[in-house]
């Protein structure tokens, strides 16, 4: 049965700070196509592609236009919170391609994931150089720099870690959340000190905050590549001291660290590769996400 004949239903999705909501009509959803291009492997896509028009419910105009090399895609996602929902190209059918991670109310760890080598087009990506200041080697000279950066250069980063993120020595947590932001960005996280990781650019970085607002999450204004997360230095001593007890025993543990996107490392850096990665159950974690 072609994907013509067969039942459809609904599916909702919408940017986490919900200034964007659409609609697609498809088949159930069972298997995705997981491109390895640059910017697919940054942003952390898994594709649809539909076979009927999308139907936008919302749209505040937030979404930020993004397209590089041949410029035959246009990827877009929101200029508030950095989630990709669509990219829209003549390569397409109907001309769009849907952000599966989007979407609501779909199990993305349960998914069929098909690869496509979309890292063969031309013209080939070069990754941007980081050329700011190298993360202090002190207590770490047993361990390895990474460098990276958002898709199209403007923020790079460094950071140094101790053993070796290939050859599965490095002995600090990997973390892989279903969270409803999580979700949406599908980043694979460690959590260096704050010490060990450099982040060049800021000018060009765009802060979100959610929940309690106790972390902030950067992304780059122009690519909307999520590089990390950090703990938001714009909480007042009033806001800190209403967080529930446990979050703020927790926002007080972790002031010394950042987490970092391992989907934004370059130099050949193959995030799948990456063991062993610990899926976490964010979905739960309260303040529960409303969708809209």
């Amino acid at each position: 049965m072609s994907d013509a004949e067969q039942p459809t239903k609904t599916y909702r999705g919408n940017c986490h700070c919900g200034a964007y909501v659409f609609e697609v009509e498809a088949p159930e959803i069972k298997s995705v196509s997981d491109c390895k291009c640059s910017i697919c492997i940054k942003r952390g896509y898994l594709w649809l592609v539909p076979q009927k028009p999308l139907t936008v419910i919302k749209d505040e105009g937030k979404l930020v236009h993004y397209s590089f090399g041949g410029k035959k895609m246009d990827h877009q996602f929101c200029g508030t919170c950095g989630t990709t929902v669509i990219a829209t190209s003549d390569l397409f059918p109907l001309k769009v391609g849907v952000n599966v991670r989007a979407l609501q109310n779909v199990d993305f760890w349960g998914l069929e994931v098909k690869t496509f080598d979309g890292d063969t087009y031309d013209p080939p990506y070069v990754a941007p150089a980081f050329s700011g200041t190298e993360p202090a080697p002190a207590g770490f000279e047993d361990g390895r720099t990474y460098y990276g950066s958002c898709h199209c250069g403007a923020v790079t980063t460094a950071v140094r870690v101790k053993g070796s993120l290939e050859d599965h020595t490095y002995k600090g947590p990997i973390i892989e959340c279903n969270c409803s932001f999580c979700a949406r960005g599908g980043q694979v996280w460690i959590y260096p000190e704050s010490a060990q990781l450099e982040i060049q650019g800021r000018e060009n970085v765009a802060y979100y905050t959610l929940g309690h607002h106790v972390w902030r999450k950067l992304f780059c204004k122009t690519c909307g590549v999520y590089m990390a997360t950090e703990v938001n230095p714009d909480q007042t001593d009033d806001e800190i001291a209403a967080l529930p007890e446990f979050v703020r025993n927790f926002r007080a543990t972790h002031m010394g660290h950042k987490s970092l996107n391992l989907r934004v490392l370059n130099g050949g850096f193959q995030v799948k590769a990456v063991k062993p990665v610990i899926r976490s159950e964010g979905w739960a974690r309260k303040p529960l996400y409303v969708n809209p």
